[in-house]
């Protein structure tokens, strides 16, 4: 690849006039002295991927044409590598088998893939075979990796995705890693499924380089290890089976293991303690679907998972550290209702039904303190009967897809909230002393009304002509339609096995389930398997 200059991020206006531009925002005094409009300025994905196809589309011009002078084939190599070693290793792989190549794809740099998919068709060779990533990877970071995004919303690993991605090599695991999601992604659109076997293939190649990382005690901790961990365990969820959930908890430990060996000392350093905040959030909700108690003592630190002043952390990830003790009640929730009544236990019912309100108080809190832009908005109220697209009541949007997806799991750690004190409020019935039928109406009370507010959002999270920031930035229609229903299958999955809502609203939840499956290329499977993950609004993808 050519070397063709430091890409500027100065307008266009000023690289058009061949002058310097000082790059003030929103527009740069250059074009305000001379009375000129000012187009603005590129976002860092664009810069990232700058346009190099005119060196680019001649190189290979050249070489197709020594190709037909030669009249030689070439045979591509096998793409395996070495065995991965039984520290990281997974079954899929065993399965594999690769398919013959029918062509070699033309070896172009990253710098060219965004300009390579407006720009292809006309200025390189009809003969020309492109090689799938070379697509599905600007696919993914335009329509799963937004930008710019809100401080007040990051909360994901996707969130840190682009400035590592941009640091590190072609052959990092990092790399790697976003190649088979990006494939997955893409893959999981109509007509695209083909690229399901590469996406598999290329993740078996990012497993083997994890290895070696692993190995080493400085790349092995490295910020760009853990998020290459993360994003194994989204391409668990884009090829989701039965046989993949095991496999994505495996990730989500990994990732938990390695921020453990960091300790306090990632809290220095900016990038890492984004990274530490997006592993905590996936443990956490790891631990709540299992019902199992998250693992406070041996993450070194004084303040242990926490692991800083609560007033430093933006409303996303403030939600996080309300609900780290949900996963601990739940479980021991679980515990106690698979023991009959007996009076040794009642001090420890009364114990678990005041940790849970007391967390339901802190989540009330919470979204009372929220800042005004993140309220739903009302912009209808449907009348009419329950149809497959709208459920009757009110009908909300909101600034964007990522603070609708944190709202919604707002919601649905008050609904895990409302099942323990439904459960304790059951268990302590027996016994005539305690008073708690106004606790158990209270609980289903408060869940239907989630469940409502769950569903008054599903129109939003599913229509292109609803989402204003999704057309700013580009986003194709389908891949914002899919990234909002992927957002939405957890809530939709917990809203539709309320003990309390009503039948018709559960079957009205499971269609629309039942609909992002079909609409977006996954199975009823994949969208259950989905739904037990939870990957996207932990990342946001898609937290």
């Amino acid at each position: 690849m050519p070397y063709t200059g430091k890409p500027s991020k100065g307008c266009d206006m000023c690289k058009s006039r061949r002058i310097k531009c000082d790059e003030t925002k929103p527009i740069c005094n250059n074009c305000i002295k001379s009375g000129r409009r000012c187009p603005g300025y590129r976002e860092e994905f664009d810069i990232m991927f700058r346009d190099e196809n005119k060196a680019m589309a001649k190189k290979v011009r050249n070489s197709s044409r020594r190709r037909g002078q030669s009249s030689r084939s070439v045979t591509p190599s096998s793409p395996h590598g070495s065995p991965l070693p039984t520290s990281y290793t997974d079954p899929q792989l065993d399965q594999l088998e690769a398919p013959p190549f029918p062509d070699v794809p033309v070896n172009l740099g990253h710098s060219v893939w965004h300009s390579l998919l407006s720009n292809l068709e006309h200025a390189l060779p009809a003969t020309v075979r492109v090689a799938p990533e070379y697509e599905a990877v600007p696919f993914f970071f335009r329509n799963f990796v937004p930008l710019p995004q809100r401080a007040d919303s990051m909360r994901g690993y996707l969130n840190l995705l682009l400035p590592l991605y941009n640091r590190t090599l072609p052959s990092s695991t990092l790399h790697l890693a976003t190649k088979a999601v990006s494939l997955a992604a893409y893959g999981n659109y109509p007509g695209k499924q083909q690229l399901m076997s590469d996406a598999a293939r290329a993740y078996g190649e990012a497993l083997g380089k994890l290895n070696e990382d692993l190995r080493d005690p400085v790349a092995g901790r490295s910020d760009e290890t853990i998020l290459a961990i993360l994003l194994f365990s989204l391409y668990e969820n884009l090829s989701s089976t039965d046989d993949t959930l095991q496999a994505w908890g495996n990730h989500v430990d990994g990732a938990v293991a390695l921020v453990k060996l960091r300790g306090a000392a990632q809290f220095q350093d900016p990038t890492s303690h984004e990274v530490f905040r997006a592993v905590r959030s996936m443990m956490v909700m790891n631990c709540m679907q299992r019902s199992k108690p998250v693992d406070f003592d041996p993450f070194p630190g004084g303040e242990g998972w926490v692991g800083s002043d609560v007033k430093e952390e933006n409303p996303a990830n403030r939600l996080t550290l309300i609900c780290i003790n949900l996963p601990n009640i739940r479980a021991r929730a679980s515990r106690l209702i698979q023991s009959p009544y007996n009076t040794t236990l009642e001090s420890e019912a009364l114990n678990i039904l005041h940790s849970a309100r007391t967390v339901e108080e802190s989540l009330q809190n919470w979204y009372e303190t929220l800042p005004e832009v993140w309220r739903p908005q009302l912009i209808g109220v449907e009348s009419k009967a329950a149809n497959a697209e709208i459920w009757p009541g009110e009908q909300h949007v909101y600034p964007d897809v990522s603070i609708a997806s944190i709202v919604n799991d707002y919601r649905v750690c008050r609904i895990f909230c409302q099942h323990v004190i439904m459960h304790c409020a059951t268990w302590l019935s027996v016994n005539p002393v305690h008073q708690l039928i106004n606790s158990y109406n209270r609980a289903a009370f408060t869940i239907q009304q989630t469940a409502n507010d769950i569903a008054a959002c599903v129109p939003f999270h599913l229509s292109y002509d609803m989402q204003p920031v999704a057309k700013m930035l580009g986003q194709e229609r389908i891949a914002a339609e899919g990234y909002g229903g992927y957002s939405l299958v957890w809530p939709l999955y917990v809203a539709a096995h309320a003990q309390t809502v009503p039948h018709e609203q559960k079957m009205w939840f499971l269609d629309r389930l039942h609909y992002i499956g079909k609409e977006f290329g996954l199975s009823n499977v994949q969208v259950l398997v989905m739904a037990k993950q939870h990957v996207l609004t932990c990342g946001p993808l898609f937290p």
